[in-house]
This record gives structure tokens, C-alpha cells and sequence, in this order.
């Protein structure tokens, strides 16, 4: 008997490495920041592939019944680059802030992630999105087609 990864899987990682390789074309630019912040280069590029390949597993949970055209799953990779965008912003501003300053702060770090990578994720979450509606309607066809 053959088993296949089911929907959410294949999702969180098809988004995650789409992420990664969006977060990496900035590697030059994020470089510094991380020289900045005295940390390794490489979480600015694994954070945000890991939140999008969470979020792609949370939003993808029952996209198997209801997603029925690549539209739909357009929809859903735009939500998962919202929710990534808004978990890394909050993530930096969590590590770099201080309490009482937090509600400006993620202002800004919402302002910088968007304006500095917002472009290349959002590309890459509806790239996966678009791969992912075909896979969603390819797999439906072959269940139909095996009843």
C-alpha cells in the first residue's frame, strides 16, 4: 500500500523552502543587521522559513476538502505571508525591545521586514501557493478517478 504526505505536510514544506530561498536572496543586506545584533546570519534566513512552514501547516489543515480551485489556495498563501510577516516582526521585537517600548517598536520592525524582504516572501508564498492549489486539484482528481 502506497502512502502519500498529506496536504498540510507537503504545504509547510513547500513554503518553507520557498521562504528560505526568498529570505537568502537578502543575505548580503541581512548580513549587516546581523552583525548589528551580534547574531548569526543564517536566523534571519530559518526563522522565516520555519514561521512559514507553521503557518502553511495550520492554514492548510482541511484544504483538502475545501479548497476546490487555485484561487482559493492564493488566498491562503497570501494569509500564511501575512501571518509570517507578523510572527517574524513580532519575534524581533520581542528579542530586541524593551516592554515598554513594544508597541512602537513592532511598528518598526514591521515597517523594515516589509520594506527589506516583504517583496521576495510575498513572491515565494504565492509561488507555493499556486504549486499547491494544482498539487490540491491533481490529488483530487486522482481520488475521484480511483472511486
Amino acid at each position: 500500500m502506497k502512502r502519500y504526505l498529506s496536504i498540510p505536510v507537503i504545504a509547510a514544506l513547500l513554503y518553507g523552502v520557498f521562504a528560505m530561498l526568498a529570505a537568502a536572496s537578502t543575505y548580503p543586506l541581512m548580513t549587516r543587521f546581523a552583525k548589528e545584533a551580534d547574531i548569526s546570519a543564517w536566523v534571519f534566513i530559518a526563522v522565516p522559513a520555519l514561521l512559514a512552514g507553521l503557518f502553511a501547516l495550520l492554514v492548510y489543515g482541511r484544504a483538502a476538502e475545501r479548497v476546490r480551485t487555485v484561487g482559493q489556495s492564493l488566498s491562503r498563501g497570501l494569509l500564511v505571508a501575512i501571518l509570517t510577516w507578523i510572527g517574524f516582526s513580532a519575534l524581533s521585537t520581542w528579542v530586541w525591545c524593551i516592554p515598554e517600548n513594544y508597541g512602537e517598536c513592532f511598528r518598526g520592525a514591521m515597517m523594515i521586514s516589509g520594506a527589506l524582504a516583504g517583496g521576495q516572501l510575498l513572491l515565494a508564498a504565492l509561488a507555493a501557493a499556486a504549486i499547491m492549489g494544482y498539487a490540491i486539484r491533481s490529488r483530487a482528481a486522482t481520488w475521484k478517478a480511483k472511486d
